[in-house]
């Protein structure tokens, strides 16, 4: 086995892989592009590990470059650890070498000069002006050399298994110019497909896997209450059927798109975090919903016809989405929800109560929302909101039409 990264490892899953004989691919130049942690490099070598370095791939490290990912690997443990003695420049040394060769299962075939192995070598030239002076009162100064000083430049031939690969710098194994031409080639090929297939925040998200479109139509009306406690006791006292009851925070984190799709002004991540009676954490959920500019209608009472072009399981990070999509701005909006799913005249409707609290808002908000299936079916329910809002002691002459997206975003 070999395990790649390993930023995030314990001391005892540090046991568990020795003695599964796993090894480690440290990658620190992609850990920190990514910004996935640091490996505790120091504690894995002290517990007898196999590590090697690698460069993980293009996409996270650009040059594959293994002189600075072995100093990296050097300079990044003594920082963790605050200790500048963790990771000497040899041993540095050998997370290129027999160590990486070890981690990889090879360490009998390669990582080192010894008989029976293979000649896999490089020789590196030192005498640059940024490898200079030189001292020699230490033996290990020349480790230290190779590892803080030497650049992958300065690498002049290069041997595999016996066979030189380059040698003064010249590759012997390939036609480097025509190498370059076929690379700009298919990247050229790469920048046409991505223009064209992410033209757009809505063609940039359904382009992630698993994706699928969606579209979904609500009505819904907004009412702004000074408190809760009359709203509270209607509900308990109606005798309407309460098919389910949930009480949970909502964290809204919006992506806001300057571009002239007018389907996809902004991307919506939402996180649910749902609490028993007793405010214990139960669980949790992640939604993606992309909206649009012309995406709402008004109804009779009030009442907003809105829909939503998409809707997903966030599968990935938030941080992922916000680099992915790299919108022009965003707002945040936090609340307390509790709502109520009732059947009213034969017909499901949500019921929330909201209490905005990123940005702070005074109050308290009634949510009604239904879904529904066509522009007759809409008005329909839009005539049924204003009869539940009346039972509920609640005028739909004080709805609020903007979103709360929109309240976040308003000059206060």
């Amino acid at each position: 086995h070999l395990c790649a990264h390993c930023v995030h490892i314990d001391q005892g899953e540090m046991k568990r892989l020795r003695k599964a004989g796993a090894g480690i691919a440290h990658c620190p130049t992609s850990n920190l592009k990514l910004a996935s942690g640091f490996a505790q490099l120091g504690n894995m070598l002290d517990v007898g590990l196999n590590v090697g370095v690698g460069t993980d791939g293009p996409a996270s490290n650009n040059d594959l470059d293994m002189f600075e990912e072995m100093r990296l690997a050097a300079v990044m443990s003594k920082a963790v650890s605050n200790d500048p003695t963790v990771v000497p420049a040899r041993q540095a040394l050998e997370l290129a070498t027999i160590s990486g060769a070890r981690a990889v299962h090879l360490g009998h075939l390669t990582g080192s000069l010894e008989a029976g192995k293979r000649a896999d070598l490089i020789v590196v030239e030192m005498n640059g002006v940024h490898n200079w002076p030189q001292f020699h009162s230490n033996p290990d100064a020349v480790y230290s050399r190779l590892i803080y000083a030497s650049k992958s430049t300065d690498v002049a031939h290069v041997m595999c298994n016996g066979s030189w690969l380059m040698q003064d710098r010249q590759l012997l194994t390939l036609d480097e110019p025509r190498a370059l031409a076929a690379a700009a080639e298919v990247a050229a090929r790469i920048d046409a497909f991505v223009q064209e297939r992410e033209s757009s925040p809505y063609q940039k998200l359904v382009m992630l896997a698993g994706v699928q479109r969606m579209e979904s139509y609500e009505i819904q009306i907004k009412v702004p209450l000074a408190d809760d406690k009359a709203i509270l006791e209607a509900l308990e006292n109606e005798q309407w059927e309460v098919i389910k009851q949930t009480h949970y925070k909502q964290y809204d984190h919006y992506l806001h798109f300057d571009g002239h799709d007018p389907d996809a002004a902004r991307l919506r991540f939402r996180e649910d975090t749902m609490a028993n009676a007793k405010g214990e954490l139960t669980g949790s959920r992640t939604r993606l919903t992309l909206i649009g500019e012309t995406d709402r209608d008004e109804l009779a009472n009030a009442v907003m016809l809105s829909r939503s072009r998409f809707l997903a399981s966030a599968t990935n990070s938030l941080r992922f989405y916000r680099e992915y999509f790299d919108p022009a701005t965003e707002t945040v909006v936090q609340k307390e929800r509790r709502r109520w799913r009732i059947l009213f005249e034969d017909t499901e409707f949500a019921l929330n109560l909201d209490r905005v609290l990123e940005p702070a808002l005074p109050g308290y908000f009634l949510e009604v929302k239904a879904r529904t299936w066509s522009r007759t079916d809409a008005i329909r329910k839009s005539e049924m909101v204003a009869e539940l809002l009346e039972r509920l002691g609640v005028s739909p002459t004080l709805a609020e039409k903007r979103e709360y997206v929109e309240l976040a975003t308003a000059p206060q």
